[in-house]
């Protein structure tokens, strides 16, 4: 566990409530995880509160994203967005972000990453270059 309700709620001023945060933080902890790919174990001290901050945000995401669906279920709907409505002549159409043809899932998952960026891009991080396991010897660019 990258980041407490504390830390959540004080450093980085965030207003879930402490129930939410910790149905959110795991998840967004996973998601966090999955775009740092092999980098994580590769932390130090210094972009540790980046990941922290990033946790954070994603929290943020999916707390948001599940609210209004909750609340479009609560309404009596499926909790999907609805894009349009035809109803003998009258048509309503609600802007969503999500593109057509785009799983839930994965509209999501850009949303998270979207929000994690911000923190994690200055860290190295979310770099995925493969380099040599020699490079105290050989090099970055003379493999």
């Amino acid at each position: 566990m990258y980041v407490d309700y504390d830390f959540y709620a004080g450093e980085y001023g965030g207003m879930m409530d402490p129930d939410s945060f910790g149905r959110q933080e795991r998840t967004a902890e996973a998601y966090v995880r999955y775009f740092l790919f092999s980098n994580a174990g590769k932390m130090d001290q210094d972009p540790i509160r980046a990941v922290q901050m990033a946790v954070c945000a994603v929290s943020d995401v999916l707390d948001e994203h599940y609210s209004a669906k909750a609340a479009r279920a609560a309404q009596g709907g499926s909790g999907a967005a609805v894009k349009s409505e035809n109803n003998d002549g009258y048509s309503v159409s609600y802007a969503v972000e999500q593109a057509d043809g785009e799983t839930e899932e994965t509209y999501l998952r850009k949303k998270a990453y979207d929000a994690a960026y911000l923190y994690l891009l200055s860290t190295g991080l979310l770099n995925r270059k493969v380099g040599c396991c020699h490079d105290h010897k050989c090099g970055r660019d003379h493999l």
